[in-house]
């Protein structure tokens, strides 16, 4: 009788483990992500088409490198080139210098500053790496987890995740210049806040 029993749990075991998902791990470290400043740029400038409400905004984004560490970042109207946002970006803080109204809200000012830190930050805390058929998701973070994913074949990540206390932020990479860890094209969205991003300068 415990025979019989042994051989049913290694069974039901061996079944179990038949359905799990295997991951391989990989070398999460050694896979680049995207930096517009790593070259010694020190100005890059996006087309953005916001989504919100069922209506959108064509601005444009101005991001200059300040100090090693600091970043301003302007977010202009395309039509009339009136300023709608202004602030400075470091590492540890995103501080706005100005918000127009009626975007000044603590719930814009969080999901801004939440994009302008994912875009310009990327986390240096490694955590680990998983591949699974070929596609590797690289994790780091020390407070939340960001989650960069490779797709098979792909040398640089088509996506990251950040996941927040509240919701999830998430940014999709296409159409990266040659030889570089730069995509030309961004699709951030971030609960109801959606944006399209255009490589319109870079410069160094």
């Amino acid at each position: 009788m415990k025979r019989f029993l042994f051989v049913l749990a290694v069974l039901v075991f061996l079944g179990g483990c038949a359905g799990l998902e295997l991951k391989n791990y990989c070398d999460g470290q050694s896979l680049p992500r995207p930096s517009f400043f790593e070259r010694g740029e020190y100005l890059a400038a996006f087309r953005v088409t916001l989504h919100a409400k069922g209506s959108e905004l064509q601005t444009l984004l101005q991001i200059k490198k300040t100090d090693p560490n600091t970043y301003q970042a302007i977010l202009f109207a395309a039509a009339g080139g009136y300023k709608l946002m202004q602030a400075s970006v470091t590492e540890d803080k995103v501080t706005f210098d100005y918000v127009t109204e009626p975007a000044n809200v603590a719930l814009v000012r969080e999901k801004a500053a939440s994009f302008l830190t994912l875009l310009l930050f990327p986390p240096s805390v490694y955590k680990s790496c998983r591949e699974k058929d070929g596609q590797r998701t690289a994790t780091y973070g020390e407070k939340s987890a960001v989650h960069y994913v490779y797709l098979p074949g792909q040398a640089y990540p088509r996506s990251v995740t950040q996941r927040k206390k509240f919701g999830t932020a998430r940014l999709n990479f296409a159409e990266y210049m040659p030889a570089a860890a730069v995509p030309q094209y961004i699709y951030y969205e971030d609960g109801s806040a959606e944006a399209d991003l255009v490589l319109l300068t870079l410069k160094k």
